[in-house]
């Protein structure tokens, strides 16, 4: 897996539908993984709760609960950096520079202005979440569309 390159016009091999199905993804799925990680802290407290035994307020399971609703909410907010990077994920891809570290970039730049376009969160938040989702976007287009990401090959000799 090319860091830098994919293939030239990239964007052309590409279906709608694998657009659009790689955005929908990034964006829905953090629900179910912030719901997930949210019930897996409160269950992991319940039986102590029963028990009359106290769980610090400031403990792992407060930390991992408020990720997770993070995370529930983070579609309500991200649709922004998404729009922002259609036009840097297209030229990437156009030029054939859709590797995907390329992505991670376009990610954090699109986050860091979401942020910033939002304001009241610290910077880190909106552009880690702007990488992975970068990531994970580059991760499902390549399983949807190997061939958009094939490197050019040298000629031998």
């Amino acid at each position: 897996m090319a860091a830098l390159r994919s293939a030239i016009r990239g964007d052309c091999v590409l279906a709608w539908r694998d657009w659009l199905t790689g955005y929908a993804a990034i964006w829905v799925l953090p629900i179910p993984l912030g719901l997930a990680l949210a019930f897996g802290s409160l269950l992991y407290r319940w039986p102590f709760e029963a028990l009359g035994r106290a769980i610090p307020a400031d403990g792992p399971t407060s930390y991992v609960f408020g990720l997770g609703m993070v995370l529930v909410f983070v579609p309500a907010f991200s649709w922004i950096g998404l729009v922002l990077s259609v036009p840097v994920v297209w030229t990437a891809m156009r030029l054939g520079l859709g590797g995907w570290l390329v992505f991670a970039l376009g990610g954090a730049a699109s986050g860091a202005v979401a942020g910033a376009l939002l304001g009241g969160m610290a910077p880190f938040v909106p552009t880690g979440i702007g990488v992975l989702s970068a990531l994970a976007f580059h991760r499902i287009l390549r399983w949807l569309c190997p061939r958009a990401f094939d490197t050019p090959t040298q000629p031998d000799g």
